[in-house]
């Protein structure tokens, strides 16, 4: 398991699989809630010319909650396999394509159907598979631990992040 430094003591606490669940349950709430009070016409809006606008990102970010969640199954049944993406893969941003010009509630269901199977995902991993590692094409070997920082919890994080410039480039560019 990873570990965590306490704020209080200085010694670091082991970062159990279900620490990790409520973080990303934690995440994806507060991102659905700054986003499901901002007015239509800013969800669409591109930042600046080429940047994913806030609904593309959430089109992206319902698709990777449950992809990398699986990812982790498959790493737990297939020890040492093949696992994963890199950015040329098609696939990745198929979901921005196909879901970009959704509305807001229907992106928000997107999004809570898919959190809510990346959680029975993570649920039913036993707490030993945790530390199976399989094989990411640019990577190389990762436990399903750091799959899931990395790719899930770190990846919706900084999403989020993100769409926060976004909505700040927004409002500056309306001065």
């Amino acid at each position: 398991m990873g570990r965590r430094a306490s704020k209080r003591s200085g010694y670091t606490d082991p970062v159990t699989p279900e620490d990790r669940i409520q973080r990303l349950q934690g995440s994806v709430r507060r991102l659905l809630a700054d986003v499901e009070r901002l007015p239509a016409d800013v969800l669409y809006r591109e930042p600046q010319a080429g940047e994913w606008p806030v609904m593309s990102t959430l089109a992206h970010v319902s698709e990777i909650l449950p992809y990398w969640a699986h990812q982790a199954e498959n790493i737990t049944r297939n020890p040492g396999a093949p696992f994963g993406r890199t950015h040329e893969d098609p696939d990745r941003i198929a979901a921005v394509d196909q879901h970009s010009r959704d509305s807001l509630t229907a992106i928000a269901a997107r999004i809570r159907a898919g959190l809510d199977e990346s959680v029975s995902a993570l649920r039913s991993l036993p707490a030993d598979a945790w530390a199976t590692a399989g094989q990411h094409p640019r990577r190389g070997s990762m436990t399903v631990e750091q799959v899931i920082d990395a790719f899930l919890l770190d990846h919706v994080e900084d999403h989020a992040a993100q769409i926060g410039a976004t909505l700040a480039a927004l409002s500056a560019s309306r001065r």
